[in-house]
């Protein structure tokens, strides 16, 4: 990704709630050298600056309390202020992108909606640009959620006849596919042969195809309780297996919409904290008011928060991805580090970028958003550069 050295600047961030992945540190200090988190410093340490030659030039930035975390990665996003990324003019992914940013989210995977190959190609190929701006909400690749998904849990997707997988290029990282359909099974050797993530998702696999896919390198399962059967107890299906088999990871959409508190519990006690992600699948419908918006060739209708088709099928989210963090930390009392880090650490693992991004340490990008005690979004910051303030 393209990076803008002639506008970096040292920084030194104080007084601050640091949050993480396994902890929070209060009244603490950050600070940033080349546009990387060079130094983080517990209340009880003495002055970072203190003798330190390379800070001379540093400039102070007083977080006055304000909680500082990693910048959000959203591994399920269609769209965001008006713009998707299935849109056919050139600059929808810059949109997508520019407007993701203003929502507190800094890099995301581009999730096309099924649709005939000559548009899914379009929408994939729009990458190689998007990849190299520096100034708005990184592009880490593209989410294929469909073709190949079931037409009895197809959700708000547009089944089309044909489900064999669009010409792929390096892009794509990841694919939601009805592992149950005969069209899955070309699916499973392009995943192996191109090192992309499977998921199931939109799906009527049962407990025993789920744990054959599982076995054959399904390792993701797209917004879990969604688009798929409920548990029954004769019947436990393919979510049971995804819920207890360590080997899979699971989205959640905490937008108050998609799934009960109750259930996001659940699936939170069941499994561990590093095999869950929360996602947004957040549409073009998100910081929008009330009306009517496209999605995947239909019209979806935003009232009060909510998003449905004509006949109420649920169609994505109006909310971002902070939201879910939000409902976390203040809904269901989770720790606020263990809610960021299923936003932040754990989708840069499996989008394989933890190296860089995903949590607040020493040598990784000084990408961050500054919150207040309500988690209110107040600023945005990529690589040490000072990019939205609210």
């Amino acid at each position: 990704m393209m990076k803008d050295d002639s506008l970096k600047q040292n920084l030194l961030f104080t007084n601050g709630r640091l949050i993480l992945p396994d902890q929070e540190l209060p009244q603490s200090s950050l600070s940033v050298i080349d546009g990387l988190i060079d130094g983080i410093y517990a209340a009880e340490q003495n002055d970072p600056i203190k003798d330190d030659s390379k800070c001379l030039d540093i400039e102070k930035v007083d977080l006055q309390g304000d909680i500082l975390i990693p910048g959000l990665i959203d591994l399920h996003v269609h769209g965001c202020g008006g713009a998707d990324v299935m849109d056919g003019n050139p600059d929808a992914l810059t949109d997508v992108a520019t407007a993701l940013l203003q929502q507190g989210t800094t890099a995301f995977l581009a999730t096309t909606m099924t649709a005939p190959t000559s548009r899914l190609e379009t929408a994939i190929n729009r990458s190689v640009a998007q990849m190299l701006s520096c100034c708005v909400a990184e592009l880490l690749g593209f989410h294929l959620e469909g073709p190949c998904l079931s037409e009895r849990y197809r959700g708000a997707q547009k089944i089309i006849a044909q489900r064999e997988a669009p010409p792929i290029n390096s892009q794509v990282k990841l694919i939601t596919i009805a592992p149950e359909l005969p069209e899955a099974e070309a699916y499973f050797t392009l995943a192996e042969d191109l090192g992309i993530i499977l998921s199931v998702g939109h799906s009527a696999a049962s407990y025993e195809q789920m744990l054959s896919a599982i076995n054959r390198g399904v390792s993701y399962l797209t917004h879990a309780f969604n688009a798929m059967p409920g548990i029954h107890h004769r019947n436990p299906g393919l979510l049971t297996a995804a819920l207890i088999d360590s080997r899979l990871t699971i989205e959640l959409i905490a937008d108050g919409v998609h799934i009960h508190p109750a259930v996001l519990e659940l699936a939170l006690r069941l499994k561990s904290p590093d095999n869950v992600v929360l996602v947004s699948d957040g549409t073009r419908a998100v910081g929008l008011p009330d009306g009517d918006y496209e999605l995947g060739g239909q019209i979806t209708h935003l009232r009060d928060g909510k998003l449905t088709l004509d006949d109420g099928t649920i169609a994505g989210s109006a909310k971002p991805l902070l939201a879910g963090v939000k409902m976390l930390a203040t809904k269901l009392n989770r720790p606020l580090y263990e809610a960021v880090r299923l936003a932040t650490l754990n989708p840069a693992r499996i989008a394989k970028v933890d190296h860089r991004l995903g949590s607040l340490s020493i040598g990784k990008e000084a990408t961050f958003l500054r919150l207040d005690d309500n988690l209110n979004l107040k600023q945005v910051w990529l690589r040490g550069r000072l990019m939205q303030k609210f």
